[in-house]
């Protein structure tokens, strides 16, 4: 039998910064001569995760941290995946040996199978065209979120189900009863193919991991850190990691000072049901930022006591007081009452503005300001957090003015790249009959040339849209092909 340890389990406060204190605990911790942080790795929870631990690790060897000299060789990050983003697991979580777990059902075969059986099961009130394929993505996107919470469709027919339900509108429990029809069809469809969901697939392989480490525990170091994810099996795997002898999982911003009577507050989070209970509890603050935290550890079996404070803090780390007044800010409804009670230090969000702006340019321009005033600071960085993704395009563009490249996180949309916006006016072009503004746009497109040099490419461009202009001709290129010889007729 495999030597079991108790749980490991650390949080990182969300004023130390956990990225550079996360390194900054690490290097010193398991770096070792000759191979720096190779033997450690590190299980993060999406490429971006992983490219931001990347740069935290450069900033370490660059400031001189512990490890440096000689080189640092940088562990290895395996991505637990999102599966919104569809990233995949990669080789440590997804090895040759699992070979036994049936492949997963290609997204865009499910993703036309879901709207032809929406289409069967609303009959003539069934959407058509894109509107039934945005319904089968958000069907799909429903169904992924109960398959990483491991509910079957026969789950959502249940007598405890319809109970808590019962109050609905009633188009709102036909919705219901059809989304579980489909996906019970769509289960039998994956036994015809012998394939899988892969959100099915992925608890598969996080199971199979747990059940191979707890075994045979890796000669080398397994760390968890930022994973936030409370999907069963991923809490399984967690508690796994949690007990190797070299084995750990690091939290990002678990609030270990806060009360027990608010923490409580926050409901029954992971705990395991009684058998007249209600599988939801309505009283669980689930909006509460700590309120899934909560549910992890409940998932993985420990409690908040167990879990221990970082050692580290990074670089850039916050005053303390900062994550005290955001813990104080968003206090469940009953223990926000004390919110009056408290010293004015645990209320007070030191150096944070509020800005009032007439428009989302002046917005914009607002924040672009600000960026360019702290980056004159040497070696100072910064950070613009906004879901808004106008304003994100926005304040790049602003900030390009003065020669700074903003790095977008968030990547940059098909549709917005050279390559995606000609794929579009050909679309446009196929889709209007070859209209002229259309066709126009499409061959004055910078990746339009038909191997021409540029110059006389939009030469030509010039005289053919000069023959287009008038009534517009009939649909297709055939007429269009009149116009411009006619109009070549009169301008030999």
């Amino acid at each position: 039998m495999a030597e079991r340890c108790g749980p490991k389990l650390c949080s990182i406060a969300a004023h130390r910064g956990f990225a550079d204190a996360l390194v900054a605990g690490l290097t010193p911790r398991y770096h070792e001569p000759g191979f720096g942080l190779a033997r450690l790795t590190l299980l993060v929870p999406s490429t971006r995760a992983r490219r931001t631990l990347a740069e935290a690790f450069i900033r370490q060897f660059g400031a001189g941290g512990d490890g440096a000299a000689g080189g640092l060789l940088m562990p290895r990050m395996a991505v637990v995946g999102d599966l919104d983003l569809d990233e995949a697991l990669g080789p440590l979580l997804d090895p040759l040996g699992a070979q036994d777990i049936p492949r997963a059902v290609d997204p865009m075969r499910r993703w036309l199978a879901l709207a032809r059986l929406l289409g069967e099961e609303l009959g003539d009130k069934a959407p058509r065209g894109a509107t039934l394929l945005r319904l089968a993505r958000e069907t799909a996107a429903t169904m992924d979120r109960l398959l990483a919470e491991e509910i079957a469709p026969d789950d959502l027919t249940g007598d405890r189900v319809l109970a808590l339900v019962g109050d609905l509108a009633e188009h709102w429990q036909r919705s219901l009863a059809i989304f579980a029809r489909v996906q019970a069809r769509w289960r039998s469809q994956l036994e015809e193919w012998d394939a899988l969901d892969a959100a099915t697939r992925r608890n598969l392989l996080f199971r199979h991991a747990a059940r191979r480490w707890r075994a045979e525990p890796p000669a080398t170091p397994i760390v968890a850190a930022g994973v936030t994810s409370a999907a069963p099996a991923l809490a399984q795997l967690l508690r796994v990691v949690s007990e190797l002898p070299q084995g750990a999982v690091v939290l990002p911003d678990l609030d270990l000072a806060m009360d027990d009577a608010v923490w409580d507050e926050l409901g029954r989070a992971g705990a395991a049901p009684q058998p007249d209970s209600e599988p939801f509890a309505r009283g669980d603050a689930v909006s509460h930022p700590q309120y899934h935290l909560k549910l992890l550890l409940g998932r993985i079996g420990v409690s908040r006591g167990e879990v221990q404070p970082w050692h580290r803090r990074g670089e850039a780390a916050a005053p303390p007081a900062r994550s005290h007044a955001i813990s104080a800010l968003f206090l469940p409804p009953q223990a926000s009452r004390r919110w009056i009670e408290l010293p004015p230090e645990k209320r007070r969000l030191a150096g944070v503005r509020i800005m009032q702006s007439g428009t989302p340019e002046e917005e914009a321009q607002a924040i672009a300001l600000l960026v360019r005033e702290a980056l004159e600071t040497p070696h100072k960085r910064i950070a613009v957090v906004t879901p808004d993704r106008a304003l994100a395009r926005r304040v790049a563009a602003h900030l390009l003015r003065w020669g700074i490249q903003a790095d977008d996180t968030a990547g940059r949309p098909l549709s917005q790249t050279a390559a995606g916006r000609l794929l579009l006016l050909a679309a446009e072009v196929g889709a209007g009959g070859a209209s002229p503004v259309a066709l126009s746009a499409l061959l004055m497109h910078p990746l339009a040339s038909a191997g021409m040099d540029r110059r006389a490419w939009l030469a030509q461009l010039r005289v053919f849209e000069l023959a287009l202009r008038g009534p517009r001709p009939r649909a297709g290129l055939g007429p269009l092909g009149d116009r411009v010889a006619e109009h070549a007729g009169r301008n030999p």
